[in-house]
């Protein structure tokens, strides 16, 4: 047989098999997102800001995290992107706590203020009347 052949009937084999050409151990690799603690609520808001932009508004929330050595604060949005039956859009101010809260258990109470921003564009405000941010105890709104 010739070479030609062969490598023929080579890729014809691995066309027949259905192989993959994916690395077995990235495949196998879990998402870093799973590996980290789930995200809590901050325990309260302290003030939510409105800034007027060029192409909208960002939204600014301040709160107080359950304690010393939260971090990754973030405004996850409700409800698929749709607003309350209200016309408000509503936020969860979550953050993500340490791998080892006992190690924060002295941090003074500045340690557990948190800031979290998000742009919203002028598309997301067409018909919405605010804004409402949730954390475990309260909410706050901002009106356009």
């Amino acid at each position: 047989m010739r070479r030609r052949d062969m490598v023929l009937i080579g890729c014809a084999a691995l066309a027949l098999a259905g192989c993959e050409f994916a690395d077995p151990i990235v495949a196998e690799r879990p998402d870093p997102e799973t590996l980290l603690p789930p995200k809590v609520a901050v325990t309260r808001i302290e003030t939510l800001e409105l800034g007027r932009l060029a192409e909208g508004y960002v939204l600014t929330a301040f709160g107080d995290a359950p304690g010393g050595g939260y971090y990754q604060p973030e405004l996850k949005l409700r409800y698929g992107g749709a607003t309350a039956a209200d016309g408000f859009y509503e936020f969860d101010f979550l953050v993500r706590p340490p791998e080892d809260p006992a190690k924060y258990a002295g941090a003074p109470e500045s340690a557990r203020r948190m800031r979290a921003d998000t742009a919203l564009t002028v598309q997301q405000l067409r018909g919405a009347r605010g804004v409402r941010v949730w954390s475990a105890s309260d909410s706050v709104e901002g009106r356009f």
